[in-house]
């Protein structure tokens, strides 16, 4: 009978400590949200036109540092939908001709210059560079105005992250380079095609 009652006691100390272990090793799960790519919030254009043509004249290069090629929603996708949601033409003359000329994302590895002991010695350096030409041809197919909008933005990140913080990463600087490029094109086409914006 003590024999049985040591066995109890041994049971629910065993079942007490193993109970404490399951808990005390669960981490809290890291919920990211999604990045939601939303042409509303970007600049909107009424240019007067009587057609608008988007180029993409920019070709992925299948280097080892492009990784463009490879995503399922490239920045030129990106940039082609904000340019026909966004801007929209008006009247019976003009032609308005916008070329991506560049839409690239780079990633390199780089060394980090920590003397710590348990950090990454080397990370990734992403770099994304856009660049856009509007250009308005009246009906002689002569240029009346012309605009170029460039934007460069970089991040990094460690070397070993989940996929889906990659594409966090990634989605991320596309968005925030959409939001210079509408920007910078709202300034400059404002300034260069004032006669033809509403």
């Amino acid at each position: 009978m003590n024999l049985k009652k040591i066995y109890k006691q041994f049971f629910l100390k065993f079942i007490f400590f193993f109970s404490f272990f399951l808990l005390s090793s669960c981490q809290k799960t890291e919920v990211l949200d999604d990045i939601v790519f939303d042409n509303n919030s970007f600049a909107k254009f009424n240019i007067a036109a009587k057609t608008k043509m988007i180029n993409v004249d920019y070709e992925s290069s299948f280097s080892n540092t492009f990784i463009d090629h490879s995503l399922s929603n490239p920045p030129a996708k990106r940039i082609e939908t904000w340019l026909n949601n966004n801007i929209t033409t008006f009247g019976s003359e003009n032609s308005l001709v916008i070329n991506i000329t560049n839409a690239s994302i780079k990633k390199n590895e780089i060394s980090t210059n920590t003397n710590k002991t348990f950090t990454e010695k080397t990370e990734y350096y992403y770099e994304i560079n856009i660049s856009l030409d509007f250009k308005l041809f009246n009906d002689s197919n002569k240029i009346i105005s012309y605009t170029e909008v460039f934007t460069k933005r970089s991040t990094t990140s460690g070397k070993f992250i989940s996929l889906s913080q990659k594409e966090r990463i990634i989605d991320m600087l596309i968005l925030d380079a959409l939001r210079d490029i509408s920007s910078k094109s709202n300034e400059l086409l404002t300034k260069n095609m004032l006669n033809y914006i509403l």
